[in-house]
This record gives structure tokens, sequence and C-alpha cells, in this order.
């Protein structure tokens, strides 16, 4: 290969294909969101937030199914994901944040997923996590929820 030709990028698609089978395939994925809002049922921490369990079921498993590299229809069906901007009217703390990826791995593993494939969800579920922080009140800068 030449010096001025970048190498061949696999589709990004295609890099999470691998995902979606170590996961079980959709029906895989399907197993782990029915446990984990089961959990989040009984978690008060987290129960408070999910008015619609089933609502948020489905569009979780949506999601999780198009992150994972099956098809998209979170996006056909709800546009693109522009998650902080959504979760927005929640409070959502470093509390809340815990218990989410807490009881996501904690579900997956409980549905029969190995350590290895739990900790490469958990790399790539906690930044999405930290990204729906938005209640910080040591630093007062959660100005919807200061009110």
């Amino acid at each position: 290969m030449a010096p001025s030709e970048t190498p061949p990028q696999p589709e990004r698609a295609a890099a999470h294909a691998v995902d979606l089978e170590r996961l079980g395939g959709e029906e895989g994925i399907a197993r782990w969101v029915v446990r984990f809002y089961e959990k989040v049922a009984q978690e008060p921490v987290l129960a408070p937030l999910f008015k619609d369990l089933e609502r948020a079921r489905s569009r979780q498993l949506d999601y999780f199914v198009e992150i994972f590299g099956g098809p998209k229809r979170y996006t056909e069906r709800y546009g693109k994901p522009f998650l902080r901007f959504k979760h927005r009217v929640f409070r959502i703390g470093q509390a809340e944040r815990d218990a989410w990826m807490r009881l996501v791995l904690e579900s997956l593993a409980e549905v029969g997923s190995d350590a290895a494939v739990v900790a490469e969800v958990e790399r790539r579920l906690a930044p999405i996590a930290d990204a729906m922080v938005n209640y910080h009140p040591q630093r007062q800068d959660a100005y919807y929820f200061q009110r």
C-alpha cells in the first residue's frame, strides 16, 4: 500500500455485527431489555423516572439493536438519537447514572452474557450514560432543575 493510501476501513454496521451476535441477536437483546425493565420497576432511584415502562422498553430495545449493529429501527421510528436532548426533561444525577449502568450490566449478565461481553457493553455504554448526567448540585449548573 502506498504511503498516501489509507487502509480500508470496515463499515460501521459490519464492525458492530459481531456485537449483535455476541448479545444473542435481537432475541438476546430483547431478553436483556425485558430483564432490565423488570429491575427498573424495583429500583427506587430509577423507577420514578420511568412513567411508561412499556414505551421505554420498546424504545430501548430499538436503540440497543441499532447501536449494536442491527436494523436502524430506532432512527426510523424516532429520528436521530440526540439522547442528551431527549433526556433533558429528567433530572439525572450521578446516582441515577450509576443505578442505570448497574442494572444494565446486571441484567445482561443475568440473561447469560459472559464477563467479556458485559465488559465490552460497559465500555460502549458508559460514555453514553455519562453524557446523560444533567444534574450537578455541587456545581449549580443544571439551570432547569434549580427552580
